[in-house]
Formats: C-alpha cells, structure tokens, sequence
C-alpha cells in the first residue's frame, strides 16, 4: 500500500518524467515514502535512471537523545546536498536561505490567517499552498496577490475547514464550494500543516533548523499530537463544520481522529467523516456535505 501521491512520484520517475532532477531527499518518517526510498535505490541498481534518493531520518520524539541524533542527521543531509551540488553550503548561505524562507513562511501565515474574511474560495486557496513550495521565490512572490485575489467563488454559507489526508487536488474543496460552504482551513499536510513555526533564532543555522523540523511542524509523525490543536485552527478559523477525509492507504491519521472528533465536539463544532475513501474524490460524497452543511443552519 502506498500514499497515493508517493505512488503518483514513483510512476513519474518510470516514465522519465523527473530526469531533470539530480537527487530527491526523502524523510524516513513516512512509511510510504521510506519505501519509495528503497524502491529508487533499486532501481539505480538495476542501471535504470531515477534521481538519487537520499534518505533524511528524522525523529519527532520530544526528547535531547532525538534532538542530538536528528542533529547529526541534519549535518549527514548537508553533506549528500553538498556532494551533489559540487560545492559547500557555508552557514553563511544557509543562513540567507533560512531568512528568505522565513520571508515566504510569513506571508503564508498571514496568508492563512486572512482566509475566513476573504473572499477566496478554497480550492483557489490549496493553489497558494502548492505554489509556495513549487515555485523560485522570486516568481511566488509575484503571483500571490493574484492568487490571495482568486476567483470571487467563495460563499457566505458555513464555514468549513478540511482536515485529514493531504489533498493534491481541489476536488474536495469544489464539493464543499458546490454544497454552498465556505472553505476556510486546510488542516492537513497540503495545506496549512505546511506552514508551521518559524525557526528558532539565536542558534547556528543547522541547530536552528533541527529544532523547527523536530518540534515547529504539525505532522503525522508528531508525538504527541495533541487533538486540542484542531480544536484551536477550527475556532480560530470560525469553523461550523470539520470534515475529515481518509484515504484508504491512510496509516496514521486515523489513529488521531477519534479523540480530533471528541475535542471538536465537546467545543461545539460538528464534524463528518469520509474514511477508507479511495484516491480520487468520489462525487457521491457531495449528498453527505450538502445535508451536514444544512444540519449546520447557518446562513
């Protein structure tokens, strides 16, 4: 079983879709991704061209083993980019790097924060999101005002936030849009889960770096991840509605959901759930969304 958007990177490499690409650095935190690690690494093996795969093992453990262990970690990562690049990565430009990201990073969260009293419809939001990773900053930054802009789509029905698997395509947030709510959060790993904290400053550049990955961003692998989280986006994001989907291969978030599920109702915001879903969004799912978007009864 594999991540959908794992396998969807995998066949890309078969069909020389990523040649362009000289290596693919790969967190070992993700089981699907892990073994995608394996399966590039046999494919070189067998003299067939994929990009290198470079392993990035990354505990999320809360403790000063993890930290010193990721550390090192961070420091072996430096070193592969350094040897594909052919040149050393000075704390110097890495520092630069870190400031410039920050930048970005800012923007984004303001970005996300605004959501709920813009007029952007979320499936014109989830393109911010995968431009901000995809693209030179240069041009991001150029084409985020005319993506803060949108459409005018969004609606003044109930607010929704999406939470659950990560979503690679609008489809999801099409149906809320077509049911009449208003998309307002993404809490899942396309979306605003991306943005996490800003690195700590103070520290060296690689130290710096260690602490933001370990502990700044909300993952799949977070420990612990504590349910009262979703509870503070969707308030914060005037939610009336969290919808959860899954997808079959999920391996980890559903173990999360039960207690996501009590926390959000016991803080008054109704939830509805779409497990063991296969990849690509089933459009019966939209008679389920429109009739919880009434349940909600707010204009």
């Amino acid at each position: 079983l594999f991540d959908p958007i794992v396998r969807g990177v995998f066949e890309q490499v078969l069909e020389g879709r990523l040649a362009w690409l000289d290596a693919v650095v790969l967190p070992r935190s993700n089981d699907s991704i892990q073994r995608l690690y394996y399966y590039l690494c046999e494919l070189r093996r067998r003299g067939v061209a994929a990009p290198l795969p470079i392993l990035f093992d990354l505990q999320h453990t809360p403790s000063a083993a993890a930290h010193a262990y990721n550390l090192d970690r961070m420091a072996d990562l430096k070193a592969a980019l350094e040897a594909v690049a052919g040149r050393a990565i000075t704390d110097h430009w890495l520092g630069e790097a870190i400031a410039d990201f920050e930048t970005r990073r800012a923007r984004m969260a303001a970005f996300a924060t605004a959501r709920p009293g813009s007029a952007l419809a979320g499936s014109e939001a989830l393109k911010a999101y995968t431009a901000w990773r995809v693209m030179p900053p240069g041009a991001f930054d150029v084409a985020l005002p005319g993506l803060e802009t949108g459409n005018g789509r969004a609606q003044a029905g109930p607010k929704v936030v999406l939470a659950g698997s990560a979503q690679d395509t609008p489809d999801l947030h099409l149906l809320v849009e077509a049911a009449g709510g208003r998309e307002g959060g993404d809490y899942h790993p396309r979306g605003d889960l991306l943005i996490g904290e800003a690195a700590p400053t103070g520290f060296a550049p690689l130290e710096g770096l260690t602490r933001r990955y370990q502990s700044g961003l909300m993952s799949s692998r977070t420990f612990p991840r504590p349910p009262e989280a979703i509870t503070r986006f969707a308030k914060a994001r005037q939610a009336d509605l969290v919808i959860f989907h899954f997808w079959k291969v999920e391996e980890a978030l559903t173990w999360d959901y039960p207690a996501e599920r009590r926390a959000l109702e016991a803080a008054g915001v109704r939830t509805l759930a779409f497990t063991d879903q296969p990849y690509g969004i089933d459009p019966g799912l939209a008679a389920p969304i429109a009739r919880a978007l009434d349940a909600v009864g707010v204009a």
